[in-house]
């Protein structure tokens, strides 16, 4: 949910003028007038609108620097039409979105609900009463199972199980070192189990922890089976947390494809999921999209990512693996996917 706005931009009367706006939908919002007063705001708050064109510290710095703290912290770009560029790269380098001004408040609304829409869509299983062991227990029961762990008295009496160890020479294990023997072992099994995921990160970097978890869930969904991650939040101080959190919501949707991320591009899914071929001024005049660079912009990634084709008159149709997507969606849509392909399980 978005309760805390972060409103970014060197012009006093925008900011004024936006804090008042977004205070009667009912938002708490808080300004800042440059990149730097930005980062030492951005800890406490669920979105950010950030001007890519300020003195100093300028909107593209400022993104990479929030991404490097907040990976997960959605930021809208604000632009003028002749940095429409600045903004698609922006976007290539983590933004959710961008607005253009001069801007009205329905404009800010409505890109504040598509982030809530987003999130909805991301949010994983938060099940803190509940037992991992025990729920891999009763995935497993007749199958195989893949346990990563630090330890594994829990599990010992099984012998349908297959253990990996987080640790070696008492020091956490490289993460290349494990998906060489996770893809030793994978194949046939129904789940697996990753706990003690905090000491991961005792000898891996953020970035490294993040593209193993990536992989490990492409793995899963490649050998059909269930993945459940655990960590004990005890042990850890608030900033490894947010870390945890940020990383597990980030792969999340890598459960589906990295190519519908976004909400425009689930949008763009959706319309072409009744078999017929749209050019891109359809697919503009469908989805009410006046800004053609951001329609590109998508429509370009999700080519790349095999998920649409066109034919030879250039309209845009859905490949095979676009169709499993757009069936996927709207299962997730239809909460009959409500307990995932992931479950989040802290201790």
């Amino acid at each position: 949910m978005i309760r805390k706005i972060l409103f970014v931009d060197d012009d006093e009367s925008i900011l004024d003028a936006a804090k008042t706006a977004l205070e009667v939908y009912g938002y708490e919002v808080e300004t800042a007038s440059s990149g730097y007063e930005c980062l030492e705001k951005i800890n406490d708050v669920d979105l950010v609108f950030l001007d890519i064109k300020m003195p100093g510290m300028d909107g593209i710095e400022t993104l990479k620097e929030i991404k490097k703290r907040r990976p997960s912290l959605p930021v809208i770009m604000i632009t003028a039409y002749a940095t429409v560029d600045t903004a698609i790269e922006a976007m290539k380098r983590g933004a959710f979105d961008y607005i253009r001004k001069p801007f009205d408040m329905e404009e800010l609304e409505n890109s504040i609900l598509a982030v809530i829409e987003d999130l909805k869509f991301r949010k994983f299983e938060d099940l803190p009463k509940k037992d991992c062991y025990s729920k891999f227990r009763s995935l497993i029961k007749g199958k195989k199972g893949l346990c990563i762990s630090r330890q594994f008295d829990k599990l010992r009496d099984l012998d349908n199980v297959i253990f990996i160890s987080l640790e070696k020479d008492l020091q956490p294990r490289g993460v290349n070192e494990l998906k060489k023997e996770i893809e030793e072992n994978i194949s046939g099994i129904s789940a697996i189990l990753l706990t003690d995921l905090e000491y991961l990160l005792k000898g891996n970097s953020v970035e490294e922890v993040r593209e193993f978890l990536e992989w490990l869930n492409r793995k899963a969904l490649m050998e059909n089976c269930k993945l459940i991650l655990s960590a004990n939040l005890e042990k850890i101080d608030e900033k490894q947390r947010n870390i945890l959190q940020d990383l597990i919501a980030d792969i999340h949707l890598g459960v589906i494809s990295d190519s519908i991320s976004n909400f425009l591009r689930r949008k763009i899914i959706s319309l072409l999921s009744t078999g017929e071929k749209y050019p891109f001024t359809k697919i503009a005049q469908e989805l009410g999209i006046k800004d053609n660079p951001k329609l590109s912009f998508h429509l370009k990634k999700l080519k790349e990512e095999g998920v649409l084709e066109q034919d030879e008159e250039k309209k845009y149709y859905l490949s095979k693996m676009g169709k499993e997507i757009a069936e996927l969606i709207e299962k997730i849509k239809e909460e009959k996917l409500r307990k995932g392909e992931i479950l989040w399980m802290p201790k």
